[in-house]
Parts: structure tokens; C-alpha cells; sequence
């Protein structure tokens, strides 16, 4: 059937535009270098052939590791082209976690960017405790070849495994000449259920369990943007979330192929934000960890500036607000506060949108996780067609916002071909076609996570409006309940915390206590900023966290925030943590997800003086740097106490 696979709507897409437009654009040295459909399918298929030219067989699994390029858009589709499963790991992991993806996916194969990720495979490693490895090419042998398509700093490279990116295509278009038209074969033999992407949870429980979707499970879940404003050949896309996660795989790119529009790579992670004002999207797919840093990064430039801009801003933010309410409500909004928002949006909205390059932006999809409703509201009171999603990756999206029913508390309503329901004890199900394989080689979790009548267990906490929204409360392992009975959502405290420009990261506490507690990661470049400013010296991320000026502060923002909870859920006494939450360390998922039980024991003993009677804790804290070194902090904490503050 034609298009029912993404090889062949890959191959149908690239066959209808070949050389007449641009599928890929990416920047290099500061110029955008573009690649037409013709070039992307060239690229992929001599690298599959290639790759079978070497052994690679369909069913076999290939590893990429790196930033987003257009290299690992060739690597991944030539994998699918010729039957294999490509997966990925996050280009910041240590050795020990692309270890783990390898091992676990079974890969035989590894394509990476550049020296620092070959290094990461071929020399020896020490582990999270300190112990020296073997390099992972010796610990895995079945990876018959590590292949990387930047050769900087690896000229002098002489192990036998290496190859480069080039001359894997080479290869390939030698193996056609002895067998023409067999990918071409491959691809029209393809069936929907075979899989073509394997993805690795979050891991915010336990070690991330390897995820399979075939074809007819993504292209279900690309349907989202056939609820949106349709994709076209004039959109444009920022590829900018890292591609190991695979959730930019399964929302975009089978519509960005079918719509024909061009993706574009920043140059490097550190140039996003000017790279993007360059495109100027016209579609986005974010997460709230982003948006949530653009609110805190546009607050504290406001701060920042002249009286006049001050002055507009917090005259016409209350207006945006006041819209996005009455859109939120499904209120018609009459002619005055159309007229007031329209010079709002001249004078403030039109210009931070340029700011942060979403002018020409025509809808955004947030998913992930979890965001503060005035995270949400900030950027529909911008006048942004924002949508939130819900969905985990095995089965995913499942609940959106459909345009005109926008509900900055929800999640939205069932997508098509969707069912959601709640079980007895509160937790969201969820069943559709987006529905994965399974879980690699764990059939055990696969059937804990979906029963015999196809749902799907999300362990999640919700419930549905009347308005058919769904609403996640918090993980249903994460809730909390006070000693006198009092429950309370951690992580929806925590969002509210994270909306703070100064807070960067929160962790609530408080489960069988008399009272909230809360650890918080301060924002260092944003709190440096203010400190400078205020002519606060400090020296370093420990000095600023426990300067008094700063716990004074973060007090007022808490205070803020506790006004907007029930009483018995206010947080009534505080710490500010003494380094930052790192994925390095265990503390955060690679996508910055919060490891809460690992951060829970890592910090017991101060979350015990939170509820102690010491206004200090001395703290020693274990950093392991990417190297396996590790080195241990101690500093005095200070505990704050906001029992009384907001009465």
C-alpha cells in the first residue's frame, strides 16, 4: 500500500521534489548549507547499501550518537530503508550509558559525530564509582564497526573498526553496481508492522527499558499535526531537541515528509537561539524545561531594562493575560480588549516573539512533562497558538489542546482514533494505534504496562473535566501525603517554583510530615546577573546559593507562590541546594526529567534537617565528573523558614 510504511513515504516524498526543493538545511561555519530531497535520499541509500555491503542485515540495530545533523537524518533513514532498527544515545552520556543503549539494542553497528564520541568507544573508561574500564569496543564485540562522519582530530586514528561516513557511501554505490534496484526492493517489500525506531525511556524509575514503534504506531502518532494547521512545503522546522529521545521522530517527521517541508540544524547546541531567529519556524515542538527557561531569560531582561520598557511591559502583560483567560474560557473577546491587546501587541507582544523568534511561528506543541499554567499562559498571552499534549513515549500523543479549546490546566482532549479513561484508583489509561510494539527483549514489562484488552498503564494520576480534558495530577508513585492525612502533588508545586527566573530546579518533600519542605537549585546565570546588579560579590555557584540576600530573595518568590496553594499544601520552610541537579550525577534524566528517588536518598540527610530544628546543615555532596572522576563538596547550608510570611 502506498505510503503505509516511512520507507516508502520516505522514498515517495523524495522521488516526488528530488532536486526542486530543500528537505534539510543545515548551518556550518555560519552558512547554511542546504540539501535537497534528491541529496537526503542519495545520502541515505548509498549508506544503507554501504552498510549492507558490511554485514548490516534487516532486524539488525544500529546506534547513533551526536548533535542533531543531517548525518544522523541519513544514518537513521538508511537503517529503516534496508529493514534495520536505528537507535540512539544522548551525545552528552558518559561511556557507561551508551554502553548500556548498545549492549541492551544488541547494535552492531555505531555511527558517530566526531573524535569526543570515538574516544567514549575506544579507550578505557571509569565507572560512576570510580573503577577503570575496558574500552567499549573490547566489552561489546559484537559492534563490527564505529563510523563517524567528522574526522576532525582523527586523522591519526589507525584501529581497524573506524571507518568514515564517506566511505561507507562509497561502498555503497559499489554494492549497487553489483545489485541494482535491491533497497529499492527492500522498501517496497516493507510492511507497517515492522519496527523502524527504537527509543529508550526516561528513566526516571529505573534504567531506561528500550522502546519499539513500527510504522503504523509513527505515522499514528504524526496525526497530531493533522489536527494542527496543516503542514505544507513553505514550513519551516528547528531540529534542536536531542534525537536520541525519539519523540522528534514520532510527532514531526513523518508530517514534515508528507507535507514536504524543510528541517533545518542549528550549527551547534550553543548557537540555537540565534540559528532559530535565522529560520524563523513556522512550526515548533518544544518542552517545558525550554519554555520554561525563555520566561525566566525575557523576566530577567526585562528587569533589566529602562523604566519606559518596565513600565509597557507590566501595563500590557496584565492584558495578554486577561486574553489568554478569555481564550482559555472559550469567551468571545469584544472590541476593547481586542483594540488594548492589539496596541499590547504592537508595543510588547509583537517584539519578544521576534525575541525569541517565534514570529513567524504558526503553532507550538509542548510535551514531555508537566508545566506551570503561567508558563502556558505567558506564551498564549504573546499571542501564540501554544497546544499542550499528553502521551508517554510507549504510547503517545494521546490527549492534546484542539484548536478553539485551549485549557492552560489540561492537557486537552482525547486525539483521534484515542480512547482515555480513568481506573479505579485514579490512574490514566490510554489506548490507540500510536501504541508501541513493546518493550525490547522485556516482554515481562510490556505486559505490566499494557493489559490483554490493549490498554495502556500509564502510572500516572488523573482525572477527566466535564469538558472531556484530561488532567494529569503527578506521577501516581510521586504523590504525597502529610501526616494528618493532607495530599499534595510534588511536581506541580515544583512548576509553580520553576516559573521563579531565579529557580532553576525544585524538589518538593514532605511525604508523612507535618509540613511541605522544599530543596531548590537556583538559576546561576540568571541569579549572577542579579547579583551584579544589586553589587552582591560572589565567587562561586556554592558562595551565591548561600548568600542571605539571595535566601531573601528566593523567600519572596516562595511566599509568592504559596499564596496560590491551599494553606496546608504551602511550603513552610526551605534550603537552597549547594550545586546544581545533573544528569552527570544521576540526579536528572538526559531530557532533565527529575530522578526523584535518586535524589531523595542522595540528599536524605537534608531533607531531614528541613524538618529538624537547625537553621544549618553541613553538606557533602559526591560530583562525578564525564571522565569518572569524582570529587566531594562540603558547605555549610542555610535552612529558611516562611512559616509565617505569607499571612
Amino acid at each position: 500500500m502506498p505510503g503505509d510504511t516511512i520507507s516508502k513515504l520516505f522514498k515517495q516524498t523524495c522521488d516526488k521534489y528530488g532536486s526542486k526543493k530543500v528537505a534539510l538545511r543545515y548551518k556550518n561555519f555560519g552558512v547554511w548549507q542546504p540539501y535537497t530531497w534528491k541529496e537526503w535520499w542519495e545520502q541515505s541509500k548509498y549508506f544503507a547499501l554501504g552498510l549492507m555491503s558490511l554485514g548490516f542485515k534487516s532486524g539488525d540495530r544500529i546506534t547513533i550518537i551526536g548533535d542533531n545533523e543531517p548525518e544522523w537524518y541519513f544514518a537513521e533513514f538508511a537503517a529503516i530503508c534496508c529493514g534495520g532498527v536505528p537507535t540512539g544515545a544522548y551525545q552528552d552520556s558518559g561511556p557507561q550509558e551508551i554502553k548500556y543503549v548498545i549492549t541492551q539494542s544488541g547494535s552492531t553497528f555505531v555511527v558517530v559525530e566526531d573524535q569526543e564520541q570515538v574516544d567514549k568507544l575506544i579507550f578505557p573508561y571509569r565507572d560512576r564509582e570510580g573503577k577503570e574500564q575496558k574500552p567499549i569496543i573490547e566489552e561489546v564485540p559484537a559492534i563490527s564497526k564505529v563510523i563517524y562522519w567528522d574526522p576532525k582530530g582523527l586523522r591519526f586514528y589507525d584501529d581497524p573498526i573506524l571507518m568514515r561516513f564517506d566511505k561507507v557511501v562509497e561502498l555503497g554505490r559499489e554494492y549497487e553496481k553489483e545489485h541494482p534496484g535491491l533497497l529499492e526492493q527492500i522498501i517496497e517489500n516493507s510492511d507497517e508492522e515492522d519496527p523502524v525506531m527504537l527509543t529508550y525511556s526516561s528513566g526516571t524509575t529505573g534504567l531506561p527499558k528500550g522502546i519499539v514503534h513500527c510504522s503504523r504506531s509513527v505515522l499514528a502518532a504524526s496525526r497530531c499535526w493533522d489536527t494542527l494547521p496543516l503542514t505544507g512545503e513553505s514550513d519551516e522546522f528547528v531540529s534542536a531537541f536531542p534525537l536520541a529521545y525519539g519523540a522528534e521522530f514520532l510527532y514531526l517527521i513523518p508530517a514534515f515528509i508528507k507535507g514536504g517541508a524543510t528541517v533545518n540544524f542549528p550549527e551547534e547546541p550553543e548557537t540555537v537561539a540565534v540559528d532559530v531567529r535565522e529560520v524563523g519556524p513556522t512550526k515548533a515542538s518544544t518542552v517545558p524545561r525550554l519554555l520554561e527557561n525563555e520566561v525566566s531569560f525575557v523576566q530577567v531582561k526585562i528587569a533589566d531594562a529602562s523604566f519606559l520598557k518596565r513600565f509597557v511591559y507590566q501595563l500590557f502583560m496584565p492584558v495578554g493575560y486577561k486574553i489568554a483567560q478569555l481564550k482559555r474560557n472559550n469567551q468571545k473577546v469584544n472590541l476593547f480588549w481586542r483594540a488594548v491587546y492589539a496596541l499590547g501587541y504592537l508595543l510588547v507582544f509583537r517584539p519578544i516573539k521576534d525575541w525569541l523568534a517565534y514570529s513567524g511561528n504558526r503553532v507550538m506543541l509542548i510535551g514531555g512533562a508537566s508545566m506551570a499554567s503561567e508558563v502556558f499562559d505567558f506564551f498564549v498571552a504573546l499571542g501564540i497558538d501554544a497546544r499542550m499534549m499528553y502521551g508517554m513515549i510507549e504510547c503517545t500523543p494521546t490527549a492534546m489542546h484542539m484548536k478553539g479549546d485551549i485549557d492552560s490546566e489540561t492537557s486537552g482532549v482525547a486525539t483521534p482514533y484515542t480512547e482515555l479513561r480513568i481506573s479505579g484508583d485514579g490512574e490514566i489509561l490510554e489506548r490507540g494505534p500510536q501504541k508501541m510494539l513493546g518493550y525490547y527483549n522485556n516482554p515481562e514489562a510490556t505486559a505490566k504496562l499494557i493489559d490483554e484488552q490493549g490498554w495502556v498503564h500509564t502510572s500516572d494520576a488523573g482525572f477527566i473535566t466535564e469538558r472531556g480534558h484530561l488532567v494529569c495530577i503527578d506521577r501516581l508513585a510521586d504523590l504525597g501525603t502529610l501526616s494528618d492525612g493532607t495530599g499534595f502533588s510534588p511536581s506541580y508545586i515544583e512548576n509553580k517554583l520553576k516559573f521563579s527566573p531565579y529557580i532553576r530546579d525544585a524538589v518538593i518533600t514532605g511525604d508523612d510530615e507535618e509540613f511541605v519542605g522544599a530543596l531548590i537549585s537556583i538559576d546561576f546565570p540568571n541569579l549572577g546577573k542579579w547579583a551584579e546588579v544589586h553589587r552582591i560579590p560572589y565567587t562561586t555557584f556554592v558562595d551565591l546559593s548561600q548568600k542571605p540576600e539571595v535566601y531573601d530573595l528566593i523567600r519572596k518568590d516562595v511566599v509568592g507562590i504559596n499564596r496560590r496553594l491551599p494553606e496546608k499544601q504551602r511550603i513552610r520552610r526551605f534550603a537552597l541546594l549547594h550545586k546544581e541537579l545533573d544528569a552527570d550525577d544521576a540526579e536528572l534524566t538526559r531530557t532533565r526529567k527529575l530522578r526523584r528517588k535518586e535524589v531523595s536518598q542522595r540528599y536524605l540527610d537534608m531533607i531531614e534537617a528541613l524538618y529538624g530544628d537547625k537553621m544549618e546543615y553541613t553538606a557533602e555532596a559526591k560530583v562525578t565528573y564525564r571522565d569518572g572522576r569524582t570529587a566531594t563538596i562540603t558547605t555549610a547550608v542555610q535552612i529558611a523558614s516562611v512559616e509565617d510570611e505569607d499571612r
